[in-house]
C-alpha cells in the first residue's frame, strides 16, 4: 500500500536533541514537514517511543520545541518522528519555514543550542 503525504516534506541538516522516559539523544533532523521529520542519530530509537525534542532551525535564535511526538518508524541509525504537541508559536514558524521552503542548513555552534538541550539527568540514548 502507498501512503500519500498530505504535507510537502523540506530536505534539511541541522541539530535536534531529543528525550525519551529513559534517556537524552542528538542527531540531525534530514527532512523536516509541518506533522514531522526525519531524524539521523547515534541512539536506536524504536517506534512507539514518545520523545520530547528541540530543533535549532537556522531562522531565529531560540528552537522549536515539541512537547510530544511519538516515532513512528525506525531504520538502523534513521527514525521518524510524528509532532503530537508543539507551542502554537512554534508551529506558525515551523509552518512558514516548511511553506517558503528555507533551505535548512545547520547553523554554526553558539550558546544558543547549549541552552536546547533537554537531559533531565537522563543518560544517555
Amino acid at each position: 500500500m502507498i501512503k500519500i503525504r498530505y504535507c510537502p516534506r523540506v530536505h534539511s541538516n541541522f541539530p535536534v536533541v531529543f528525550t525519551s522516559e529513559r534517556c537524552v539523544g542528538e542527531g540531525i533532523v534530514v527532512n523536516v514537514s509541518v506533522p514531522g521529520c526525519a531524524i539521523q542519530s547515534r541512539s536506536r530509537i524504536p517506534p512507539g517511543s514518545y520523545l520530547k525534542m528541540r530543533m535549532l532551525v537556522p531562522d531565529t535564535s531560540s528552537p522549536l520545541h515539541v512537547g510530544l511526538a511519538k516515532v513512528r518508524w525506525s531504520e538502523g541509525r534513521r527514525f521518524g518522528v510524528e509532532f503530537i504537541r508543539m507551542p502554537g508559536g512554534d508551529q506558525v514558524r515551523l509552518g512558514r519555514l516548511v511553506k517558503t521552503k528555507v533551505h535548512f542548513e545547520s547553523p554554526s555552534p553558539s550558546r544558543r543550542w547549549r541552552g536546547a538541550q533537554c537531559s533531565g539527568g537522563r543518560r544517555p540514548c
